[in-house]
């Protein structure tokens, strides 16, 4: 059963790796779209915002591959996809939920997985 779940966890970073290198390469190719989007939605900055989302998507999807890291990367993610979400809820963009919905619960997973090398290393960052 724990080959099981832990073949589940790599699927679901390698498929999180995958929708965010491509999420941050449709943010490069779009940038002035996504950045009118962000000043639409209120964001201070939007140009600076596109950039750091960029950033974070391209960092945060390498680190979902590196066993270690992948239980942090998610929270990142999922940290992100939360905000995507809750922007999108409330200028009424109901249509597009599904897209920070998918990598919430695929972030929730690999958090939940690998919960205990998290622990693990946190345990041994404070000795």
């Amino acid at each position: 059963m724990a080959d099981t779940v832990n073949l589940l966890s790599w699927v679901c970073q390698w498929f999180l790796a995958y929708l965010f290198f491509r999420s941050a390469y449709k943010k490069i190719t779009q940038f002035e779209r996504v950045s009118a989007e962000f000043l639409r939605w209120g964001y201070p900055f939007p140009r600076q915002v596109t950039f750091f989302l960029i950033a974070v998507w391209i960092l945060s999807a390498t680190a979902i591959l590196v066993p270690l890291l992948a239980g942090f990367a998610a929270m990142v993610l999922l940290a992100f996809m939360i905000v995507a979400f809750i922007t999108l809820l409330l200028h009424g963009e109901i249509r597009r939920l599904a897209e920070p919905a998918r990598p919430i619960v695929l972030s929730l997973f690999v958090i939940a997985v690998r919960s205990d090398e998290m622990l693990e290393i946190i345990y041994q960052l404070r000795n």
